[in-house]
């Protein structure tokens, strides 16, 4: 991971992305790691739960942190840290139940201003078209939200919870993996679904299996519910690629083409043509998630876009910070 010396401080801004997994409990040392090494100057952060950590975080790094309550009546909210000053902010919340999102607009030195939206759609992968029809109907309600506001460079970054056009998703490799976590025991059916035990106290035990899978038991919250009957039927999947693209046609994916549509620019994938790029998890590296969108006005000031795994020592603490990698993305100062 590039650190902001590496990059030439006062040349470039530098905007992360990240997912901390259900508020970061448990795991603050690590997203402090993980923050602090990535040299941000602008930071949006999804499934904040506590705003003690988040001043604490702030504090450590020397910034200031801008939080938005959900909407959904969810615990979860989004946040900002900033090193820029703030020239206004925003909790946009939508009726319905669905998600809200934050906008921060901040002043550089040099007087431009610059607009951050920060999104995370509902997963609800249970819902009707694997929950893309409620994922496209929080995104209208954002691209509304920005059609309000006066025209800007702005950047809407976060967890779109949806795959792009083209993007592969290593579907065959997730289900082996789900697979061997349901055959050791640490994916038990619990009501209609395969999911995760009980971590910590007595389950120490258990704990230890799920470092022996290579998934750190903080993680275990990021595991996906498998349905009761989808469970076992993992186990008659077989590894390949061929495979992998007719599962991947089968998904829906309606958010980020309207994105594109609203004129937008996806900045990995503008940077990186064939990259995978995944995101998601980090146990599991399977699909890209996280995006970093560019308005018109923004585009040209892109210089690079990259997802922070991190090498030796990083690479381990981002692995067990959160279920998901930072994505980063550079401007032109």
């Amino acid at each position: 991971m590039r650190t902001r010396s590496e990059t030439g401080a006062g040349s470039r801004l530098r905007i992360l992305t990240y997912n901390i997994l259900l508020g970061g409990e448990g795991r603050e040392e690590r997203i402090a790691g993980v923050l602090a090494r990535s040299g941000a100057d602008l930071i949006a952060l999804q499934e904040v739960r506590d705003n003690g950590m988040l001043a604490r975080l702030a504090a450590e790094l020397g910034m200031t942190a801008v939080s938005g309550s959900p909407s959904d009546d969810g615990p979860l909210g989004l946040a900002v840290l900033t090193r820029l000053p703030i020239a206004v902010h925003r909790n946009h919340r939508h009726a319905g139940m669905l998600r809200s999102h934050l906008e921060v607009t901040v002043a550089p030195g040099r007087g431009d201003r610059l607009r951050l939206h920060v999104v995370h759609l509902a997963a609800r992968f249970g819902e009707r078209a694997k929950g893309e029809a409620r994922r496209l109907e929080e995104l209208e309600h954002i691209l509304a939200d920005i059609r309000g506001e006066a025209p800007m460079p702005h950047l809407v970054v976060g967890d779109f919870n949806s795959l792009a056009p083209g993007d592969h998703l290593e579907a065959t490799g997730f289900f082996r993996r789900m697979n061997g976590l349901r055959k050791a025991g640490l994916l038990v059916r619990q009501g209609g679904g395969w999911m995760g035990p009980p971590v910590g106290g007595a389950e120490e035990s258990i704990d230890a299996k799920w470092l022996a899978h290579g998934i750190d038991p903080g993680l275990q919250g990021g595991v996906p519910v498998l349905p009761w009957l989808v469970g076992p039927l993992t186990a008659l999947v077989p590894e390949r690629r061929g495979l992998d693209r007719l599962l991947g046609r089968a998904i829906e994916r309606w958010a980020v083409p309207r994105m594109l549509e609203a004129g937008y620019t996806d900045c990995f994938r503008h940077l990186h043509p064939r990259a995978h790029g995944y995101t998601c998890a980090t146990w599991m590296p399977a699909a890209r998630i996280d995006y970093v969108f560019a308005s018109p006005e923004a585009l040209p000031r892109l210089i690079a876009c990259d997802v922070a795994v991190g090498r030796g020592h990083a690479a381990r603490e981002t692995a067990t910070a959160s279920d998901h990698f930072p994505l980063l993305a550079d401007l032109s100062a």
